[in-house]
């Protein structure tokens, strides 16, 4: 009886150690399987097709969303499409606040690779990879907040695309941001059909940080960008470089105190309103007022009381209904053109005394008017009168100057014998007179007035 349980013991032992080594197998197997997979996985992400179509209406919603999140080192999430799969993935109102450290990544087997339901917050961080297309449901949008910091950056051959989607122009809102970070940063990323709210991007608050290159805003219902609140003198924190805005109501509205974020490299031509909207009155620092593609529109009058403003040749500004300029204390002004490339400051209307003029109150001898043409100013109620007026005791350079449709003077000044005024070739096209007191009568002599 002892003999026949000890073989049964045997045969069970012999039985488990094969049950150990077949599963040991399997567990072996199943993981060369999957780790194959995620290495097919990897190649398909890095080697994304340099062509895929970024020309689509609406992306198709009937594909089921079969998305998983892989979880990442230090804590980063990417949503993941199953290989072969090739329906956009949504990301719902809380995923951004579910998932604080998010990469996008691109699916070159999708059209479009995320769909966003609704204006959704960031608090935390988000990287957007190259190649990337994103739809945006009507009035959804992203808000970056305070805490937030962002990195889109696409090259030439895969720009990033943010796209409502309906073609309609405002039918998502855009891109809302509060975020100081200073790594913030839209590289060759194109906004379309946003604008939805004030603008396709919107960026709020003194300290935001945010670094713009090669981006394209198009098709906005309202403005291209916005950047409206007050930033004390010398800030640069919105730097923009080579980026297009078209087809949008208005290219950009800011702050004049945000002139400094303007320069040669950008196009802001070929929208319904092709000037850019300048708000607010008072600037301050050295600043280079640069020549565009396209004219500044004064909506308020202009301040300037502290450093030196250079208008670059070239430069054309608009002003609006009774408004006027102002230079003051320790400010210096240069606008100097060339006889190619004149400054030109005009009325909205080619109407004599649309705008008032530009009062200079400083005594910095940098102070030069040079191949400038001012066009309908003057006053038409009251005294002064001239288009520029000099101060008691101030000083101005004025040269190969010319005022067009002006209401009556082209300079008033308050005392010619205390002013320090050089002038030459100044050039009077309809219109009256060149000099008057500052109490409106004409000047014929300015060595005896």
């Amino acid at each position: 009886m002892k003999t026949i349980q000890l073989k049964i013991k045997t045969v069970l032992f012999l039985l488990l150690i094969g049950f150990i080594f077949t599963g040991c197998g399997e567990d072996k197997k199943d993981k060369e399987k999957n780790s194959d997979g995620d290495v097919n996985k990897l190649e398909q992400i890095e080697s994304q097709s340099e062509t895929k179509d970024k020309e689509f209406t609406s992306p198709d919603r009937s594909g089921g969303n079969n998305s998983h999140i892989a979880e990442e080192d230090a804590g980063i999430t990417s949503p993941d499409s199953p290989e072969g799969n090739s329906a956009p993935i949504e990301l719902d109102c809380n995923y951004f606040r579910e998932n604080p450290n998010t990469v996008l990544k691109n699916n070159p087997e999708a059209q479009v690779d995320y769909i966003i339901p609704c204006m959704t917050r960031i608090d935390g961080k988000l990287n957007i990879e190259p190649g990337v297309v994103i739809a945006f449901e009507q009035d959804a949008g992203l808000n970056f907040t305070t805490k937030s910091s962002f990195k889109m950056e696409g090259t030439a051959e895969k720009p990033i695309i943010l796209i409502g989607r309906e073609e309609t122009k405002g039918y998502w809102r855009g891109i809302h941001t509060e975020s100081p970070n200073a790594n913030n940063k839209l590289s060759y990323v194109t906004v379309d059909y946003a604008g939805g709210s004030k603008a396709a991007l919107e960026i709020y608050r003194e300290k935001t940080n945010l670094s713009l290159d090669n981006c394209t805003f198009s098709n906005s219902k309202t403005a291209g960008m916005l950047a409206s609140d007050n930033v004390g003198k010398d800030v640069h924190n919105i730097q923009m470089n080579n980026c297009t805005f078209t087809k949008n109501n208005i290219p950009v509205k800011a702050n004049v105190t945000r002139l400094r974020m303007f320069n040669g490299s950008n196009s802001f031509s070929g929208n319904e309103k092709d000037y850019i909207h300048i708000d607010r009155e008072r600037l301050k620092g050295d600043v280079t007022w640069a020549r565009l593609d396209v004219p500044y529109f004064l909506q308020d009058n202009f301040r300037f009381s502290d450093g030196v403003l250079t208008v670059e040749p070239g430069t054309e500004i608009i002003m609006s209904a009774q408004n006027w300029m102002h230079l003051s204390n320790k400010a210096s002004l240069v606008m100097v053109g060339t006889e190619e490339d004149p400054i030109i400051i005009r009325g909205e209307h080619d109407v004599p005394g649309f705008w008032i003029g530009f009062t200079i109150d400083s005594s910095s001898p940098l102070n030069e008017i040079s191949h400038v043409n001012f066009r309908n100013g003057g006053s038409t109620t009251g005294s002064p009168n001239g288009v520029v007026r000099l101060e008691r005791s101030k000083f101005l350079k004025i040269h190969d100057v010319v005022f067009t449709r002006c209401f009556e003077y082209g300079l008033s000044l308050r005392s010619a014998p205390k002013s320090h005024l050089e002038y030459a070739n100044l050039t009077l096209d309809d219109t009256e007179k060149l000099f008057s007191d500052w109490g409106g009568k004409e000047l014929t002599d300015l060595e005896n007035p």
